[in-house]
């Protein structure tokens, strides 16, 4: 058994103890676990960003119009870059538990001033309600990533990460049924119901609850025996020098930051689109639709990026191939209907004919949206070097998608034309391709992770396995 000589230092594999053992199952505690704590996080993330996901997914925060909420939703993601930017620095002063609990607070003031705005038309406290949840997600968005990418082993880092987002996914489900409850009768275009946003308040109210209940990381222990990697804390100058020199490194600012500004920035786009040309109960149904569609999706590509019998290097090659290319055959159709659609403005409903080629094309903006967040997040697993870069790289990470969120949110606000926020998005994501690519070809091999293995280490470990069954086969012989 490896000596720990004092409780910040790594533990990377320091269990004697095996699994079945008798000294193992003592040592192992299920809410010291991994699995419990991703639970934790996951339902967290159901009250907090999760509903409010489902808030958005009805189009406009469930209002009539847009631009009221794209404006305030323009200063949250402002705030979110900033707190973002600086969630390393929080973590590594209060920790990560304590930072995740601070998060959670926020989102029901958002809430709140959404059915303040709904019902009573007060546009002040939607101003404020938006500030406090974007200082406060902010951290939130940086501590649930961190905690997501350090937790779990790193062969099952895809699916917790899938297991975690179905839960986030999990609160737009009942958010969407929610939504479809109260406003099914809603056969134009409109704004929900303001009965809506008294259950996603008080749903709101459980997150810094649950939050308490999550472990800290020196308390986690895995399965296998093997803990999370602990790190000293250091001076804030010293945190603030290390998240520069990451942020001026060149698989991030030139390569990483174009992807992390388009995973968020068709956000607004396709909230706007689904609140301007469908009528409330087909906005309602397509936030229920969507959370299941994008749940069902990061399953099954999360079980794709940890099937071991194919390299690692393998994986993140034809899985990004294979999600860009979604994207731009998704951006290729929302280009033909929004060109259709701005020459003769619908008002949809689930009765119209042609319904289906503008509803399903928001079905699968959402799932694209879901896959880039998931593989987003499972790629800076492997980008960060150490447990520090995780936190650090989550952080800013999570900054450039608020930054992106930010502006595109700001230009949404705007009476500027939807055919050019499309081609804004479309040009995004061209221009993100190759340089997320140069990354994506070195993981595996040069982008490993923390106490990852080479896929040359890969390769001569399946070496010697195939070489020890040769020699078993042989002396049975």
């Amino acid at each position: 058994m490896a000596t720990v000589k004092n409780p910040s230092e790594v533990v990377s594999s320091a269990s004697s103890s095996e699994p079945g053992s008798e000294e193992y199952g003592k040592q192992y505690n299920f809410f010291r676990g991994v699995f419990w704590n991703v639970t934790v996080v996951g339902i967290a993330a159901f009250t907090a960003p999760g509903l409010w996901n489902a808030m958005q997914s009805v189009g406009a925060g469930g209002q009539q119009t847009p631009y009221l909420v794209m404006a305030c939703n323009s200063l949250l993601f402002a705030l979110m870059t900033f707190t973002c930017m600086t969630g390393s620095i929080l973590a590594n002063r209060i920790g990560l538990k304590a930072s995740f609990i601070f998060g959670t607070t926020g989102y029901v003031l958002y809430s709140a001033a959404l059915y303040t705005n709904n019902r009573y038309g007060t546009v002040w406290f939607l101003y404020l309600g938006s500030a406090a949840c974007g200082i406060t997600a902010g951290v939130f968005w940086a501590a649930e990533g961190a905690i997501m990418l350090s937790y779990p082993e790193p062969e099952s880092r895809g699916k917790y990460l899938a297991y975690w987002l179905a839960y986030r996914n999990g609160g737009s489900i009942l958010g969407g049924a929610i939504n479809l409850a109260f406003n099914y009768a809603g056969r134009k275009t409109g704004k929900l119901d303001w009965r809506t946003y008294i259950v996603f308040v008080a749903l709101q109210c459980l997150g810094p609850a649950i939050g308490l209940l999550l472990s800290s990381p020196e308390k986690i222990k895995r399965r296998n025996g093997t803990r999370v990697q602990n790190v000293e804390r250091i001076s804030d100058l010293e945190e603030i020098k290390a998240l520069l020199k990451l942020c001026i490194r060149k698989d991030f600012l030139t390569d990483s930051v174009p992807y992390f500004l388009y995973v968020t920035w068709q956000l607004p786009y396709i909230s706007a689109y689904l609140s301007l040309y469908f009528s409330v109960r087909a906005r309602a149904l397509a936030s229920l639709v969507s959370a299941l569609a994008q749940i069902a999706a990061t399953l099954l590509f999360g079980s794709f990026l940890d099937y071991r019998h194919l390299s690692l290097r393998t994986r993140a090659i034809s899985s990004y191939i294979f999600m860009m290319s979604l994207i731009g055959a998704c951006w290729i159709w929302g280009t033909v209907i929004q060109v259709e659609y701005s020459r003769h403005k619908p008002a949809l409903d689930w009765d119209d004919g042609g319904f289906g080629r503008g509803w399903a094309l928001y079905i699968f903006w959402q799932v694209n949206f879901a896959l880039t967040y998931n593989w987003g997040y499972w790629l800076v697993g492997f980008l960060a070097k150490d447990a520090r870069e995780i936190v650090r790289f989550t952080s800013v990470a999570r900054a450039a998608e608020a930054a992106g969120q930010c502006i595109s949110s700001g230009i949404s606000s705007t009476s500027v034309p939807l055919t050019v926020t499309l081609g804004i998005n479309f040009a995004l994501w061209g221009i993100a391709l190759i340089p997320a690519y140069i990354v994506v070809r070195q993981v595996g091999i040069i982008h490993i992770g923390a106490g990852g293995k080479s896929q040359v280490q890969e390769d001569s470990k399946l070496s010697e396995e195939h070489a020890d069954e040769e020699r078993v086969l042989a002396s049975g012989k």
